[in-house]
């Protein structure tokens, strides 16, 4: 294949790892990569040396949030976030750069009895004790879940219909809080890790977060807060918060949660009249 193509594309190429990159670069003449290296990475078993897991976008964009100018372009123009919502993933994750389109704007889940709005909402569950399931959370999930449904929902292109349960996506990091959502939540429910809904959409996402593994994990954050059309609600113990963090990046990494929250607390989702 070597010299057979004027131009090679490379999607997901925030995954594809670069020594693969490498052995297919000489096919073609024009490489274009696309994806975003502030999603997952790809996924790796065993242990590597330093800087295997970099991916072909990571090479190209070193330490920068995003793409650097003269590198390559940075689509900086969201057709999901509602503009509450992609304020704080912009800030967050894209230094700034990321803006939703006009139409994003049209998109609101009506509020009744302290629930729907749109934006970012902090449910602090206090717990302790809990490894990889937590009853009081999985307990709070449902009731969140359930106090959405019915509530009407306006997509961007203004059509309005109440919010059904395949409209919340119910996010957490381990298979066994997973298995409980499952067992606790409505039928049909969507429930599942980080890497199942990536690249997936929905009008509503309740994540489920626990443990100082994901904490640190920015990545993981952003692909689930970013999911969400209209409203973002994190469900998590207070102590995560409280984090002991013991170098400039967890530092880093701890403040993106920190920030959620602190926007959650300015700007609570605003009642909307359907």
């Amino acid at each position: 294949m070597q010299g057979r193509l004027d131009a090679l594309v490379v999607d997901e190429a925030g995954q594809m790892a670069l020594a693969n990159l490498l052995a297919i670069a000489a096919a073609a003449s024009n490489l274009i990569l696309l994806g975003d290296p502030n999603q997952l990475r790809q996924p790796s078993h065993g242990v590597h040396p330093p800087g295997i897991d970099r991916s072909a976008l990571d090479h190209v964009i070193q330490d920068e949030p995003t793409m650097p100018p003269g590198f390559g372009l940075f689509l900086e123009t969201t057709f999901r976030l509602h503009p509450s919502v992609c304020s704080f993933i912009s800030e967050a994750f894209y230094d700034g750069k990321l803006a939703p389109d006009p139409s994003c704007a049209v998109q609101r889940l009506a509020a009744a009895n302290g629930s729907g709005g749109v934006g970012l909402r902090y449910e602090p569950v206090p717990h302790v004790g809990n490894r990889t399931v937590s009853p009081e959370e999985v307990e709070r999930v449902g009731q969140v879940f359930r106090a959405l449904i019915g509530l009407p929902w306006t997509d961007r292109h203004g059509a309005v219909r109440p919010l059904r349960g395949d409209d919340i996506l119910v996010v957490a990091p381990y298979n066994a809080q997973v298995r409980r959502l499952c067992e606790t939540l409505p039928e049909g429910a969507r429930v599942g890790t980080v890497d199942r809904f990536q690249g997936q959409e929905a009008p509503v996402v309740i994540y489920s977060m626990r443990g100082m593994d994901f904490l640190f994990s920015l990545n993981r954050l952003n692909v689930a807060s970013s999911r969400a059309q209209g409203l973002v609600v994190l469900v998590c113990s207070p102590e995560l918060l409280k984090a002991r963090c013991r170098s400039p990046d967890q530092m880093r990494l701890a403040s993106a949660l920190c920030r959620l929250v602190e926007m959650a607390a300015a700007t609570a989702p605003q009642p909307v009249v359907a």
